[in-house]
């Protein structure tokens, strides 16, 4: 690993602590519009995008599409409200880690599976756009992650080599997306552990974003 210039963050499950949300906002709306929704489905496609998620739903249940659109189109205004009134719960070490960044003048930009209008809304309400060089949401890539477009399309927004940029993911298939990129990756874990394959594409894996800061003061000293 080369000295850092630009760091790449996947928002959900790494910047903030939203998968349970997702998970309890599309449970709750289910249970009231008759579908089962259980965190073993849940739990397959995290890290995937919105619309294959949306196609997911339509193919597991099958005979029931009008439901589906409900549970979609409510599940969706439900996590917005929970936010709206709540706010959301920052990964430990974020803020130090944007604050190291932003103090050695190291490029930041999200690239996220979300939506661009859920990306923007959610690092407003936490007051952290100010951080970011730029935002990209998964609707604004043809294919969602593990394809790399998405990485691939914010390497070249850094202006500086792979070499010397970080991606930092807490799914698989983010890791796949930034490994097929050619752009190093860190995995912090949010609920998914990692597995073998997770160890053998990443430069690293580390419990929290306090470790992902110390590691780049250390490769930034060399």
């Amino acid at each position: 690993m080369h000295k850092v210039e630009a760091v790449i963050f996947d928002m959900d499950g790494l910047m903030f602590d939203t998968e349970t949300l997702y998970y309890e906002a599309n449970r709750t709306v289910a249970k009231k519009v008759g579908l089962e929704y259980t965190w073993e489905f849940h739990e397959k496609y995290i890290g995937v995008s919105d619309e294959d998620f949306h196609k997911e739903l339509y193919l597991h249940y099958e005979n029931k599409q009008e439901q589906v659109e409900s549970l979609i189109h409510k599940g969706g205004q439900a996590l917005l409200e929970y936010v709206e009134d709540n706010g959301l719960r920052k990964k430990k070490g974020l803020i130090e880690l944007l604050d190291y960044l932003d103090s050695k003048k190291i490029k930041k930009i999200v690239a996220s599976s979300s939506i661009r209008s859920t990306v923007s809304l959610f690092l407003e309400k936490e007051q952290l756009t100010s951080y970011f060089d730029v935002i990209i949401g998964g609707d604004e890539v043809s294919k969602a992650k593990p394809s790399p477009e998405i990485y691939e399309k914010a390497w070249k927004k850094t202006a500086v080599s792979k070499e010397n940029t970080l991606v930092l993911e807490d799914s698989l298939n983010g890791i796949r997306a930034s490994h097929e990129a050619g752009v190093p990756v860190i995995m912090i874990p949010d609920l998914i552990k990692p597995t073998n394959e997770a160890k053998e594409k990443t430069v690293a894996i580390f419990d929290d974003l306090l470790e992902v800061k110390r590691f780049i003061e250390q490769q930034n000293q060399h």
